[in-house]
């Protein structure tokens, strides 16, 4: 039943490979999963060889995952999913998301008007309430068909039995290893003594187990959500929290609520499209810059044509104007939607983009005082350095459509690699650095160098602002019937990476494996810059956009794309795990 299974130890070739070969993109008749760990995605393919849904295997890949990938998600974490039914052709909307606790302040990481690094990213003070268990049984719940200990058996396993470190586990861990050394819990999970004795970052191999995980998954398995909001483990969580000065309480806890949305709808090129609403700024920029090309380029986009490549380049900077200037939690401000999303609106947005030459950022919103140039001065004093912001920012996603054509797209983190390095003692639970995505001094870049402004500001009860951005994509024969689910990790580069993997189906008939292996570009209006990867752009085609006045700067690579095509004329299905990192494509023959 099981095809195509990518381990880590393949990554390092599989780098070398830009244009996958044909096997890569085989099909399936059955469901098909793509997650960013192959252990993930056997739980996911497991739950459907036994008869579950696409929501039994997002559940349970998600709770793997929360096991063998500590550095981008996690019990401790929280996200988004869409929910497609093909039986009533419904799509419902998650909110899992973690929110700020109750005794946050809205400047409780400034001392003397300046933000304090490494209040709002390392240990208890950068926790946010998580919300990741409670939305993983939930949806269970609604819309799975196997039982709770079932879906959850993959999970305990691999924290019973131990996953290998891999490549990607050991540069993450090597990121953070003082921030881990900071917990002792956290050091000795996920740490390893060295020749000297010392607590440093495992070798690749090495197995990590973690009991403690496992019975806290039994515990879930077999009493659901309870016992992690109300009862030892949330009091575990809170005590760990507030003896390194945090403030999460037992009320935040027993308080944590999901929140359905509906979803956010646009189109391109006769598709529909829906994907995540706000909290989440990543959708709306899916639904604007998509818009946006399609009125500029009504007969398709021609691929790495430098006319084209700069249209994309100024669409994607006044989106991101928009975030900083509206985005926020919609339960905390009113945010223009209806208006935003309108055809009006992204007509104008087209309409202000000159065909000749880069606008600078400055012109669209100008910069809070420290912006010079290509570069952000951080509220320290140093300087911000972007070149590899999108990996630092870690957050996972899985994307699956079942045989039946039902479909999950779920991305969920703990936010910077390894979270808070915090585990909350004898739970094994990792927990979140979420406080980092509100805007600590509303006009002053985080950690990432993205910059949110006053909608995004601190508040008791807040959910922070994000750019995951799990997004479907129909059919255009069917509206009703999913073509394409895809999601990415990469902080800010998350929807430019969704948007480019939707382009390169759409526009350039690419199959998945190429869609999502191709290279990629990003403009986030600050720093004012053009991050290209590795295999974005040919030397003339940069010269090109050079001389339209962008500032381009070469990245290795960023994301993690997982994506499920279903084929509309022919129902056959095809996955694609993003050859820039460890995941694995499977489905069902």
């Amino acid at each position: 039943m099981r095809a195509h299974r990518k381990t880590w130890w393949s990554v390092a070739l599989s780098l070398l490979v830009v244009a996958m070969p044909a096997w890569a993109a085989r099909p399936y008749r059955g469901g098909a999963v793509a997650t960013a760990h192959p252990m993930a995605s056997e739980a996911a393919l497991r739950m459907l060889d036994k008869g579950g849904n696409a929501v039994d295997a997002a559940v349970a890949a998600a709770f793997t995952l929360a096991v063998v990938g500590p550095y981008h998600s996690g019990l401790g974490g929280g996200g988004f999913a869409l929910v497609h039914d093909a039986k009533t052709s419904g799509t419902q909307v998650l909110d899992f998301r973690e929110v700020a606790p109750k005794a946050a302040t809205r400047d409780m990481y400034l001392k003397d008007g300046q933000v304090v690094p490494g209040l709002s990213t390392d240990g208890a003070t950068s926790v946010a309430v998580p919300g990741a268990v409670a939305g993983y049984l939930e949806l269970l719940e609604k819309h799975g068909k196997l039982p709770r200990a079932v879906v959850l058996q993959p999970a305990i396993e691999a924290a019973r039995n131990g996953f290998w470190v891999s490549p990607k586990y050991q540069a993450l861990a090597t990121l953070r290893r003082d921030c881990l050394r900071q917990d002792p819990e956290a050091a000795r999970i996920f740490l390893a003594k060295n020749e000297q004795g010392e607590l440093d970052v495992p070798p690749i191999g090495h197995l990590v187990r973690q009991p403690e995980l496992a019975r806290t998954l039994q515990t879930l398995a077999k009493s659901g959500p309870k016992p992690f909001y109300s009862g030892p483990i949330a009091q575990a969580m809170v005590d760990t929290v507030k003896a390194g000065g945090g403030v999460l309480s037992l009320e935040d806890l027993k308080d944590f609520k999901t929140r359905a949305h509906a979803p956010l709808e646009g189109s391109y090129r006769g598709h529909r499209i829906l994907t995540m609403p706000p909290p989440s700024a990543g959708g709306l920029a899916v639904v604007q810059v998509l818009g946006a090309l399609e009125r500029l380029r009504p007969q398709g986009l021609e691929f790495r044509e430098p006319e084209t490549l700069h249209l994309y380049t100024e669409a994607v900077r006044r989106v991101y104007v928009d975030r900083v200037k509206y985005l926020g939690d919609p339960a905390f401000v009113k945010i223009p939607m209806e208006s935003l999303t309108s055809s009006g609106y992204i007509a104008d947005l087209a309409g202000s983009i000159d065909p000749k030459k880069a606008t600078p950022s400055a012109s669209l919103l100008p910069p809070v005082e420290g912006a010079s140039g290509s570069t952000l001065k951080k509220p320290d004093g140093t300087w911000y350095d972007p070149s590899s912001a999108p990996e630092k920012k870690n957050t996972t996603h899985i994307s699956i459509i079942d045989k039946n054509g039902n479909a999950v797209a779920l991305t969920t983190t703990v936010n910077y690699a390894f979270g808070s390095c915090l585990v909350a003692k004898g739970t094994g639970i990792l927990l979140n650095d979420e406080m980092d995505d509100f805007a600590a001094l509303p006009g002053v870049p985080n950690a990432y160098g993205l910059v949110t402004g006053e909608a995004n500001a601190i508040a008791p009860g807040k959910v922070p602002l994000s750019s995951m951005s799990p997004t479907l994509v129909f059919s255009k024969e069917d509206p009703k019937k999913v073509m394409l689910a895809v999601g990415s990790p990469g902080g800010s580069t998350i929807p430019t990476t969704v948007i480019q993997v939707i382009s390169n189906l759409v526009d350039h008939k690419m199959d998945v494996v190429r869609a999502v292996g191709q290279g990629r570009l990003h403009h986030q209006y600050l720093p004012d810059e053009l991050w290209v990867d590795r295999w974005g752009l040919e030397a003339a085609t940069q010269a090109a956009l050079e001389a339209k006045g962008h500032k381009i700067r070469r990245q290795e690579a960023w994301g993690d794309a997982e994506a499920v095509y279903s084929d509309p004329k022919t129902n056959l299905r095809y996955a694609a795990s993003d050859p820039r990192n460890e995941g694995a494509a499977l489905g069902q023959d």
